[in-house]
């Protein structure tokens, strides 16, 4: 790559394992940024890789699913496949190991927000009066529509990739009954069984079967999508107390370089705390 892009190997950084110290901030750096001079600088990973740590992401047999404006999930493993096609493998935040994350949906919780927005003021108002952001306004109000949505299924998403670029996104089966609520639910039960697809994908060709999921994410709030995920995947859901968790996992590899934990499975134990978990409740999956 260096040869066929040009760059010349001196502008280039040496790779470092996380939790590495790299050095401390010097005199200069503390004048400018504000920062005491002499704290140590350590290195820590990617955006992914320290999410899935600061989620907790250990064990095989778990996966955790990230809800922003992509959503993919990702599931931490030994070795480096090769030729892969229901996933993509990443380093992992924990020396030697990887994340192999899946394919996903491009724009995912970005479809909740569309759908918001398309509502306008007025119940931006209502959600208002009622103390609630306008997400669980609707979240209250799409909890009392049955699962399945009496019909009505959204089909996602609302972006093409570039290999099938006149794909859409759908909404199908529209009667009289259907409310707003009907089309905020079949969102996030579309988010969740395309998920679902995405995973199952990913397992079979890894050979794994999945014990639980942890949600994380501003998705992770609703309450009625983790109940949702829980149904879909008939296995427990989990969301942890820090959901936006990519800040944390930092933490943990400056934790372990600094020798607070003398290890990642000690750290990740001691600084991450499980908020609550949900169990599947629908007697057949299929049922949505």
């Amino acid at each position: 790559m260096i040869s066929q892009f040009g760059i010349p190997r001196r502008m280039l950084f040496d790779l470092q394992m996380p939790g590495t110290k790299l050095g401390t901030v010097t005199e200069q750096a503390a004048n400018t940024l504000g920062i005491p001079a002499g704290i140590p600088v350590i290195a820590t990973a990617n955006d992914k890789a320290v999410e899935a740590l600061g989620a907790g992401l250990l064990a095989e047999n778990t996966a955790l699913i990230s809800l922003g404006t992509y959503i993919a999930a990702m599931i931490p493993g030994p070795t480096n496949p090769k030729s892969t096609t229901a996933f993509w493998t990443n380093f992992a935040s924990t020396p030697h190991q990887y994340l192999y994350e899946s394919n996903g949906i491009r724009r995912g919780m970005w479809t909740v927000s569309w759908f918001k927005e398309l509502l306008g003021d007025d119940i931006m108002l209502k959600a208002h009066q009622d103390g609630h952001s306008v997400e669980e306004f609707l979240n209250r109000e799409a909890q009392h529509i049955p699962a399945g949505s009496e019909g009505l299924m959204t089909i996602l998403d609302w972006l093409a990739p570039s290999d099938a670029p006149y794909r859409k996104g759908m909404m199908i089966g529209f009667d009289a009954r259907h409310t707003r609520a009907h089309i905020y639910r079949s969102i996030l039960e579309a988010i969740s069984l395309t998920m679902k697809n995405r995973v199952d994908e990913m397992c079979a060709e890894l050979g794994i079967t999945l014990d639980n999921i942890i949600i994380s994410g501003g998705g992770s709030n609703s309450t009625l999508l983790m109940q949702i995920f829980a149904d879909v995947f008939g296995i427990p859901a989990t969301r942890n107390e820090v959901n936006g968790s990519a800040s944390l996992g930092a933490a943990i590899c400056v934790a372990v370089a600094l020798e607070v934990y003398p290890n990642y499975n000690t750290a990740t134990k001691k600084m991450v705390r499980i908020r609550d978990q949900f169990e599947a409740t629908l007697k057949k999956q299929h049922l949505i």
